[in-house]
């Protein structure tokens, strides 16, 4: 684009003289312009001289900083990061495997910050945030109106309150904003508000709740007698998930194109382009989990998907009836996967073990090593209707399966010692139960 030189004009409104430039933001493409005001014309005209200068030595993108709003950065970190996952081999070098939530985290960011100047937020504006946000129920929704761009709140007045998870995670996509708008020069150092003192308070990690719920073998014995009919598909699901530790998209991904069930070796080779943190890792199967995958190559070999659950995208609504027919309360899906890190623990595997198989990349792993005695009762507490000796048999062949596929050898459990320490821990007495159960 042409320099623009600028000019000098008598402002009847403010009754001054003022000169202005233009000049095209070399970040987001727009037009922008400076004014400047003098009580008379040689006085706005040096004002436009020192100006222009400033744009010679510092260049437009300085200016533009200044200028820069919220809803600018917005757009352009939308365009350039919220994007859909690029790979080289297996390798994700850019993007998002899962943009739904980042845009809805970004939506919120846009509602409240909106035009406010980028170098003008401050950590009390985002204290205002996390109180706003705190106070907006969960499932409203923010749409973009189509002809005006405004942005629309819709509340739920009926939704419950907001997590402290649910408030963390916008903050937390702000931070990286803001970081990534330093790192491309939109932001100086100085006005980052991330970079001061005690930021650390603006995100409560710590004050997050830690899900300690353990699914008991009298309740997984009892989903698993309803998964029939429509329901057949969650019964591989649930035991898949159990005794290898694989979240949801990586075990619904897995394929028997690309050959991620090896029966030969009895392994489950999961890719890094499935895999969370973007690494491969293998888990070794017991001996349920590979009965189950040879009749899934059975019903889906053939899929055209290729995929080992036959194009299945999730199993949200079959496990809530199959939870709500059982009359099991307050369990997840993703419990599914702490029972598999409790149970190796409590098995005796060695913790480096349990790692590279669950494939969690940061210590929070360690809080499963937190097990009491009365957790240790209640995993063979049989519900109502059940027998407590089928529900400790049933205990006792999965954690001996569990035991088996890690250590890589059936013929060093059976009838191990480990077992009858085990249940000697569990008929330890109830008022023993704050002390921490030993790792065998």
């Amino acid at each position: 684009m042409k320099s623009n030189t600028g000019y000098v004009v008598y402002d009847k409104n403010k009754k001054r003289w003022l000169g202005r430039i233009t000049f095209k933001d070399p970040v987001t493409g727009k037009r922008r312009w400076r004014k400047c005001y003098g009580q008379t014309k040689t006085e706005a005209r040096n004002k436009l001289d020192r100006l222009k200068g400033k744009l010679r030595k510092n260049g437009t993108r300085a200016v533009a900083m200044e200028l820069m709003t919220f809803a600018d950065l917005a757009r352009v970190y939308k365009e350039e990061k919220l994007i859909p996952a690029v790979y080289v081999g297996e390798k994700k070098i850019a993007g998002r495997r899962e943009l739904s939530a980042p845009e809805a985290w970004l939506m919120q960011l846009r509602y409240h910050f909106g035009e406010m100047k980028l170098n003008s937020i401050t950590k009390g504006d985002i204290e205002k945030f996390k109180i706003w946000i705190s106070q907006v129920p969960k499932r409203s929704s923010i749409k973009e109106h189509e002809e005006t761009g405004e942005l629309i709140l819709t509340r739920n007045e009926k939704g419950a309150q907001r997590s402290i998870e649910a408030v963390n995670r916008p903050i937390e996509l702000l931070r990286t904003m803001l970081y990534y708008a330093e790192g491309e020069k939109m932001l100086s150092p100085e006005h980052n508000p991330f970079n001061t003192r005690n930021n650390g308070a603006l995100i409560e990690r710590k004050a997050e709740n830690k899900r300690e719920r353990l699914p008991t073998f009298g309740e997984e014995m009892a989903l698993l007698e309803v998964c029939v009919d429509d329901r057949a598909h969650l019964r591989p699901a649930i035991i898949i998930a159990s005794d290898t530790g694989l979240r949801q998209n990586e075990m619904l991904t897995l394929s028997w194109v690309e050959k991620d069930i090896d029966f030969d070796q009895r392994l489950i080779r999961l890719r890094a382009i499935n895999a969370k943190g973007n690494k491969a890792r293998t888990i070794p199967m017991t001996q349920r989990v590979y009965e189950e995958l040879l009749k899934l190559h059975e019903k889906n070999c053939k899929h055209p998907s290729g995929l080992v659950f036959g194009g299945l995208k999730e199993v949200k609504r079959s496990f809530n009836t199959a939870c709500r027919l059982t009359g099991i309360e307050d369990f997840h899906k993703h419990d599914l996967r702490h029972a598999f890190i409790t149970r190796s623990i409590l098995a005796g595997i060695t913790p480096a073990v349990v790692l590279k198989a669950s494939g969690h990349s940061s210590d929070e792993w360690k809080r499963y090593l937190n097990v009491t005695p009365d957790m240790l009762r209640d995993l063979l507490t049989p519900l109502a209707g059940q027998e407590s000796e089928s529900v400790k048999a049933h205990g006792v062949e999965v954690m001996r399966q569990l035991t088996a596929a890690l250590m890589g050898s059936w013929k060093s459990v059976g009838n191990s010692e480990f077992f009858q320490d085990l249940w000697a821990k569990v008929a330890m007495p109830t008022g023993s139960g704050q002390r921490q159960a030993q790792m065998p």
